[in-house]
């Protein structure tokens, strides 16, 4: 029987070896590699895909708050929002003098929110402009 030292001595070596035996030469053995042509795609994630399919949810979404309330439910039903962002939609729409990126993102700056308020509202307001952005800034206007 061999020792464990002697059988991992065994595979160090064999891990280390060349694949190319040394003693074949090097041209014959490039011969056997297969040369495959590689394939590059996008496959857009799935949460992509969702945000691109709601571009008529999100069309005139920040033009009032009913607008604004009705976006994100719709957007919860689509399983983009989840109920932490309906949290932040329900903040806002009390407390935002206007429904924007700059009054949402100067409501992200006042000192007076709990920090736990802040990040609901800031991952809120990025999903949003994200959304806006595939969107064609669609939330803004109506078409």
């Amino acid at each position: 029987l061999t020792s464990i030292q002697d059988i991992f001595h065994h595979r160090y070596k064999e891990s280390i070896s060349p694949i190319i035996p040394l003693d074949k030469p090097i041209e014959g053995n490039l011969a056997t590699f297969e040369i495959k042509d590689i394939q590059d795609g996008f496959t857009p994630s799935l949460e992509y895909s969702k945000i691109l399919a709601a571009k008529d949810i999100v069309n005139g979404g920040l033009k009032d708050v009913d607008s604004f309330v009705s976006m994100a439910r719709r957007l919860k039903q689509e399983n983009i929002l989840n109920a932490d962002d309906m949290i932040a939609v329900d903040f806002l729409a009390k407390q935002s003098p206007k429904l924007n990126f700059d009054e949402f993102n100067k409501i992200i700056k006042n000192d007076y929110l709990s920090m736990e308020m802040k990040g609901l509202i800031t991952t809120l307001v990025q999903k949003l402009e994200m959304i806006d952005y595939l969107s064609n800034g669609s939330m803004a206007t109506l078409y």
